[in-house]
């Protein structure tokens, strides 16, 4: 078997850092543990991790929305690896839908959208919202149209892409119908300086949950 290489110049970490302080999503509870060999001077302790998989940035697979579905230890790994095209939804207005044209459009810095790519959302979420907004959001139209251009993963730095009010989640259904997770609560997409970039975000093999926190790392050429 070939081993797959790329040359990269930079790397952005896209991922939240997962701290106790995140209110009661995780939790962390540390022991120091006696140790007699080695010496009990030795730093050792065991940490226990309590934390909800919905939390930091996180990725969801369809057992979130589809009773059923598929867990994310059931999800191919190779959805979680390649290259990405970086949509830049950063001036479009909050609360407000994107047209398929606002997604050709976006699309066009990073010559299009290709099959097997995964796509990446920036809004800015993080210095633009306010309270009580909300983050702009694809039209069920415009996110098809994505989906038929062939993305495996889509990553968004909001909480949620789903149409304000609708709780049918047509958004969610229409990604996974076609198999495809999201990652959600992305970090610093603004600091990415090329429209297409190679991705590696794999999640732990969680079985039966639907969603889990993961590291995202994006590698500019």
């Amino acid at each position: 078997m070939k081993v797959p290489s790329f040359a990269y110049s930079r790397m952005v970490d896209l991922s939240r850092t997962i701290a106790p302080s995140e209110g009661r999503l995780i939790h962390y509870r540390t022991a120091r543990v006696p140790v007699d060999d080695p010496p009990t001077d030795r730093w050792y302790i065991t940490t226990s991790i309590e934390m909800g998989g919905h939390a930091g940035t996180h990725v969801e697979g369809p057992l979130h929305a589809v009773q059923d579905g598929p867990a994310i230890a059931d999800l191919n790994v190779e959805r979680f690896f390649g290259e990405a095209i970086v949509f830049d939804f950063s001036d479009a207005p909050l609360g407000e839908p994107l047209s398929p044209e606002q997604f050709q459009r976006a699309a066009e810095p990073g010559g299009g959208v290709r099959p097997g790519d995964i796509a990446l959302f920036r809004f800015d979420w993080d210095q633009r919202a306010t309270a009580g907004s909300y983050p702009p959001y694809p039209t069920t139209v415009a996110l098809r149209w994505l989906v038929e251009a062939g993305i495996k993963l889509l990553g968004i730095d909001t909480p949620g892409l789903d149409i304000p009010g609708d709780r049918s989640l047509p958004n969610h259904h229409l990604l996974f119908a076609h198999g495809i997770p999201l990652i959600e609560s992305l970090d610093r997409l603004g600091d990415l300086r090329q429209p297409r970039v190679y991705l590696f975000a794999q999640p732990l093999p969680a079985a039966e949950t639907d969603a889990i926190p993961l590291r995202v790392l994006a590698f500019e050429g």
